[in-house]
């Protein structure tokens, strides 16, 4: 370690000097847990073990030996008095190593001055989440790793029109060993509400400052989010609210508190679900496909309880017609005369007297509940609900139809990361 100076970043090769070159960094690593996928601040959650190698023939000890050289000596001592490349993760909001029960690295120096480094990291990261598609989305969250202050080329440029470039390090994944990302065994269905489906490890992210250009690394991980609990939690209870509030259709139109109670109550249960979910979620200026399922939820449960108010509005006017009509026709019998007025048709249960149909009591009580509920009513407010039985269901079904085929239209073009063609592991 004579002349040894950490601040001096070593040659590219032996008897070279810093203008030789860059320093070529190889990195892998092993990811051990992947947890805590935070949508409303856009993070998650990482423990990797970070390993890094690179050469620095000042170090090398094989002119020392004549036999029994070792291979490598393991001197994780000596760290801070070595230099060692100022790796940070550009993506990384919170970070620390582990020193239980010993600090958790090593650092190993080859008989050819490869020096190899290896440190146990949890990190919390920064990813940008697209939550148009939510809760049927697929996000892309990248781990970039990049040299703090050491740049990939700078270039000087003098009045004699000298140009001078140099290179300090180049960042590089390493494949000797097989992939560069390894997982630990489970990693990938480890998340709650994500399957872990592909990583993908570019150099795409190298960008250039006042300063110079700086080399990275990316590790991108491709996050589908399991529909099954969602199904359950969401779509599954939503939809059961919108059935319920259909159970009006069927309750006599002279029920009010039935009726009316049972409308607003499905209202209030979807009101307060959709707060429920929204809280889950950060505030963003776009539609999600939630909002759009959410929204028409709402309003087929608040179109329930508008169709009693519009039902029991008509029978009213009808019934204020009959009063009417009955007090006209009783002064008329009072001088004798008889009614000439046209009666309109009233809300009157259907007939039984047997001329057409058979008798209700040969019929069992399922039978008579069908003729009743099938059987078109002249009356108008029941005539309403008779309509809306039919058509507010089916409008349902043609409204999911639709829904269903849009997301899995879109689901195959969002989001935008899903364009970007970084080279595979």
């Amino acid at each position: 370690m004579d002349g040894y100076d950490k601040r001096v970043r070593p040659p590219a090769y032996p008897g070279g000097d810093t203008t030789s070159g860059p320093v070529s960094v190889y990195v892998n690593m092993l990811i051990r847990m992947i947890s805590n996928i935070d949508v409303v601040n856009m993070e998650y959650s990482m423990q990797i073990t970070f390993r890094e190698r690179w050469s620095d023939t000042r170090l090398a000890y094989d002119k020392y030996f004549t036999s029994d050289m070792p291979e490598f000596i393991t001197v994780p001592h000596v760290k801070n008095s070595l230099w060692r490349p100022d790796s940070f993760f550009s993506t990384e909001k919170v970070a620390h190593g582990h020193t239980i029960d010993t600090e958790n690295m090593f650092l190993r120096i080859y008989s050819n001055g490869m020096v190899y480094y290896s440190v146990r990291l949890s990190l919390i990261l920064s990813c940008s989440m697209y939550l148009q598609m939510y809760p049927l989305d697929t996000q892309f969250c990248d781990l970039d790793m990049a040299s703090y202050a050491h740049t990939a080329t700078v270039s000087f440029i003098f009045k004699n029109d000298i140009k001078l470039i140099f290179k300090d390090i180049i960042y590089i994944w390493d494949n000797n060993t097989g992939s560069p990302i390894q997982f630990k065994k489970g990693v990938d269905n480890s998340l709650p509400n994500f399957v872990l489906v592909n990583h993908t490890v570019n150099t795409d992210c190298t960008h250039v400052t006042n300063t110079g250009s700086y080399s990275c690394i990316r590790l991108r991980l491709e996050l589908t989010r399991q529909f099954s609990y969602y199904l359950i939690q969401l779509y599954g209870p939503t939809t059961m609210i919108v059935i319920v509030s259909w159970v009006s259709f069927w309750i006599d139109m002279h029920s009010t508190a039935g009726r009316v109670g049972l409308g607003i109550t499905t209202l209030l249960t979807m009101t307060t679900l959709q707060s429920s979910i929204n809280a889950k979620l950060p505030p963003v200026s776009y539609i999600k496909v939630v909002d759009v399922w959410l929204g028409a939820c709402q309003t087929f449960v608040f179109g329930a309880l508008i169709e009693y108010a519009f039902v029991s509005y008509q029978d009213n006017i009808l019934q204020a017609k009959k009063v009417k009509q009955e007090t006209i026709r009783k002064g008329l019998n009072r001088l004798g005369r008889e009614s000439q007025i046209q009666e309109t048709t009233f809300y009157q249960p259907p007939c039984t007297c047997g001329l057409m149909n058979p008798p209700l009591h040969n019929q069992s009580k399922f039978q008579q509940f069908i003729r009743k509920c099938f059987t078109k009513p002249d009356y108008l407010p029941a005539k309403i609900d008779y309509y809306a039985r039919i058509l507010v269901p089916l409008c349902f079904i043609l409204f999911n139809i639709g829904y269903w085929n849009f997301c899995w239209y879109m689901e195959t073009r969002w989001p935008p990361q899903r364009f970007d063609k970084p080279s595979s592991s």
